[in-house]
C-alpha cells in the first residue's frame, strides 16, 4: 500500500501593471509550523470533496481576504513527502480586491499568513530552497520547465505547503 495523496493548489498572482513581480506571502514563525518565516505562494489543501477550482478559491477568500479570478493551471508537481505523496497544480490568479490578511482562527489547522508584498520570482527561491513544492512549480513553469504531473521529487525533509 502506498502512501497517501495529499492534493493541493498555489495561486501564482501577477503585479497590476507590472507582470514581473508576483504576490508573496510571509508564513509565521508560529511552532510545527512548515516552512516557517518564508516567503512563498498562497496555497490550501484540497478539503474533501473540493474541486482544484473551489480550493484555489477559497485561497483567495480564506487566506488573502479578497476574492480572485482564475486563469490557466500554470503547472503541476508531486513530492514525496513523510508519510504522504503531495500533489500541487499552480494557477495563475488575478485579485479582484487589495488583499486583507485576516487573522488566525484559535483552532487553525490551515496557515494563515502574517504579511503580503510584490515581489520578484527569484524571491521565491528560498522556499525552492526549503523544500516548497508550489515554489518549485512555479519558478520551473516561468522558466518553460514544467512538470508533467507524474513527475516526483523524492526528498524525505520537504515541508508541506
Amino acid at each position: 500500500m502506498g502512501h497517501p495523496i495529499k492534493q493541493s493548489v498555489a495561486l501564482l498572482v501577477r503585479a497590476p501593471g507590472d507582470p514581473r513581480r508576483v504576490l508573496l506571502v510571509l508564513r509565521p514563525q508560529t511552532p510545527g509550523e512548515e516552512l516557517p518565516g518564508v516567503w512563498g505562494l498562497p496555497a490550501a489543501t484540497l478539503q474533501p470533496g473540493e474541486t482544484e477550482e473551489a480550493a484555489a478559491l477559497r485561497v483567495g477568500l480564506q487566506k488573502l481576504g479578497c476574492p480572485v479570478r482564475l486563469g490557466r493551471v500554470l503547472g503541476r508537481g508531486v513530492q514525496d513527502r513523510p508519510g504522504y505523496r503531495l500533489h500541487m497544480a499552480v494557477y495563475e490568479a488575478e485579485l479582484r480586491d487589495v488583499p486583507r490578511l485576516p487573522d488566525a482562527p484559535e483552532e487553525a489547522s490551515a496557515t494563515y499568513y502574517v504579511a503580503w508584498r510584490f515581489g520578484q520570482l527569484e524571491d521565491l527561491e528560498e522556499a525552492v530552497r526549503c523544500g516548497s513544492l508550489c515554489a518549485r512549480v512555479a519558478v520551473e513553469a516561468a522558466r518553460g520547465q514544467v512538470l508533467p504531473c507524474g513527475s516526483s521529487s523524492s526528498t524525505s525533509n520537504r515541508s508541506a505547503e
